[in-house]
C-alpha cells in the first residue's frame, strides 16, 4: 500500500526498525522471506505493508527483536484497534484454557470436606487463572504454540504444570512451573525450596522454563537469586497478576550459555 502520509507512518516505520533490531535489512529479509526493499521503503515510512506481509514480520521465523509483536505493527499500520485485539485475544485464550481443563471439573468431587481436597480444589482455580493469563500474553505478543503432554528432555518427579510447543528461534518448547505463595513471611524458604526442585528439570538446549508466580516480594527476591542459580537452560520467573489475570513481569535467571541472550523473549 503507497504511503501518502509520510509523516504519520513514522511510529510503523520505528516498530519495524526496532523489529529488525541490530541485524542488516537483508538478515531480516531473509529471516521473514519478506523482499529486502519491502523493508527498506516501510522503514522509510513510504509504505505500509499488507497485513500479509506484517504477519511475515513477526512470526516465530522472523524473530521481532526489543518485543515488537504482530499486534503492535497491525495496530501502527491502521489495520487494528489494540484494544479489539486485546479482547479477541483474551476470549480466545480462555476457551484455550477451557479446553486443557475439561477434565478437572468432577476432579475433586469425592471428600470434598477434607483440608487437602480444597487445597487441590484452589490450586486448581489457580492454575487456570495462571494459564488463562499467560496464553492471553502469548496471543497478544503474536507467539503460536499449542499444548502437549512429553517433555523433550529429562525430568525426574512431578513434571511442568504445562508444557507447550512453540517456535522462537532455538526454543520450540516452553514449560511452566505455578507456584503459588500464600504466606508471604515465609517466601524466602519456599524459593528456596522452589530453586532446589528446578535442578529436577534437566531440558534440552531448545527449551525454555518458567516458573510462575503470584506474589510482588517472592518475585524481587528471585531476582537477587538470578546469580546464584546452579541451572543451566533457559530459565526465566513470571510474575502475575490473579485478579487481573494479566502478566506483570518476566526476567531471566539463566540461560543455556553464560551470558547468552540471544534466544530470550518475553512475555511482557
Amino acid at each position: 500500500m503507497a504511503n501518502d502520509n509520510h509523516t504519520g507512518n513514522q511510529k510503523l516505520a520505528e516498530i519495524i526498525r526496532s523489529a529488525r533490531g541490530d541485524r542488516s535489512l537483508r538478515a531480516y529479509a531473509d529471516a521473514s522471506d519478506v523482499s529486502y526493499m519491502t523493508i527498506f521503503k516501510a522503514e522509510r515510512g513510504d509504505y505500509i505493508p499488507s497485513s500479509k506481509t506484517i504477519k511475515k514480520l513477526t512470526t516465530g521465523s522472523a524473530n521481532p527483536q526489543n518485543g515488537v509483536t504482530y499486534e503492535d505493527m497491525m495496530v501502527a499500520a491502521g489495520y487494528q484497534d489494540k484494544e479489539t485485539v486485546s479482547e479477541a485475544a483474551s476470549v480466545l485464550a480462555q476457551q484455550m484454557v477451557e479446553e486443557i481443563f475439561a477434565n478437572d471439573t468432577n476432579r475433586y468431587t469425592n471428600n470434598t470436606s477434607s483440608l487437602l481436597t480444597k487445597r487441590m480444589q484452589m490450586y486448581s482455580i489457580y492454575s487456570r487463572k495462571v494459564t488463562g493469563a499467560i496464553f492471553n500474553a502469548m496471543l497478544q505478543h503474536n507467539i503460536s504454540f499449542t499444548s502437549k503432554n512429553s517433555y523433550a528432555g529429562e525430568v525426574r518427579g512431578v513434571g511442568p504444570d504445562i508444557s507447550l510447543e512453540v517456535n522462537k528461534g532455538r526454543i520450540t518448547e516452553w514449560w511452566f512451573d505455578y507456584r503459588f505463595i500464600d504466606k508471604e513471611r515465609l517466601f524466602a524458604m519456599k524459593i528456596r525450596t522452589i530453586l532446589g526442585s528446578m535442578l529436577f528439570y534437566r531440558p534440552e538446549k531448545n527449551t525454555k522454563l518458567s516458573i510462575v508466580i503470584n506474589s510482588e516480594t517472592a518475585y524481587s527476591y528471585f531476582l537477587k537469586q538470578a546469580t546464584n542459580i546452579p541451572y543451566r537452560g533457559e530459565l526465566s520467573v513470571i510474575l502475575v497478576d490473579i485478579e487481573n489475570q494479566k502478566v506483570v513481569a518476566e526476567h531471566y535467571l539463566s540461560n543455556y550459555l553464560k551470558d547468552d541472550h540471544n534466544e530470550e523473549f518475553f512475555l511482557v
